[in-house]
């Protein structure tokens, strides 16, 4: 299948009119997912869940909208978050990780289904969520190692790296198994969540 650059980086392909209508919806997509991103943040911080909840819309984005929607997306929610929670602003290369890993995710699927198959199946969803946990994990990892001494400044991440410290003696170790899991918890919700936020955009899509 022939690539198209605006569909690859904006959601909307060459032969389709660009309207009014879709460049809002975009736009609305993307706040929402920043909106929704946001407040599962800050509700796993108020009830001391362990995950994060901060890219909980992200992988949709991605395959609703495209590149460029998905990594602004990751930004904008990371900003928001180092302004108003206990979130640093380093760990938006994660973030972008997410959003770059879902993006080239679809876009193999994409290669490889279309147009014999024109939608995504819960399967690309539960492969960006994989990707990203994994890249997550690694670079948040590292970032908690030497910026931070394993600590995120995020109660609910911390806790359960403070539960398994009393059992493994060895912190270096346990952040990382702890980050490992946590993300892999965490981005198969969003791949959840977002498989379902796909799934009603295209629907608003298919009357515009």
């Amino acid at each position: 299948m022939k690539s198209d650059l605006r569909q690859e980086l904006f959601g909307i392909a060459s032969y389709e009119k660009i309207t009014l209508k879709r460049v809002l919806f975009i736009i609305i997509a993307a706040f929402l997912c920043i909106l929704v991103n946001y407040a599962g943040s800050v509700l796993a911080e108020v009830v001391v869940f362990p995950l994060y909840l901060d890219s909980l819309l992200t992988i949709g984005i991605a395959s609703l909208c495209g590149l460029i929607p998905a990594i602004a997306c990751a930004v904008l929610s990371n900003v928001v978050l180092s302004l108003f929670t206990h979130c640093s602003i380093l760990f938006t290369v994660c973030h972008i990780c997410t959003a770059v890993f879902a993006w080239l995710v679809f876009y193999h699927y994409r290669r490889k289904s279309f147009p014999q198959q024109t939608l995504y199946n819960f399967d690309s969803f539960l492969w960006a969520g994989f990707w990203a946990a994994i890249t997550n994990a690694i670079l948040g990892n590292i970032i908690a190692d030497l910026v931070f001494a394993a600590n995120t400044g995020r109660p609910s991440a911390n806790t359960v790296v403070q539960g398994m410290y009393v059992v493994i003696p060895n912190l270096f170790l346990v952040n990382n198994i702890a980050g490992l899991v946590e993300n892999f918890v965490d981005k198969i919700l969003s791949a959840l969540l977002s498989f379902c936020f796909y799934k009603a955009g295209v629907r608003i899509l298919n009357k515009l």
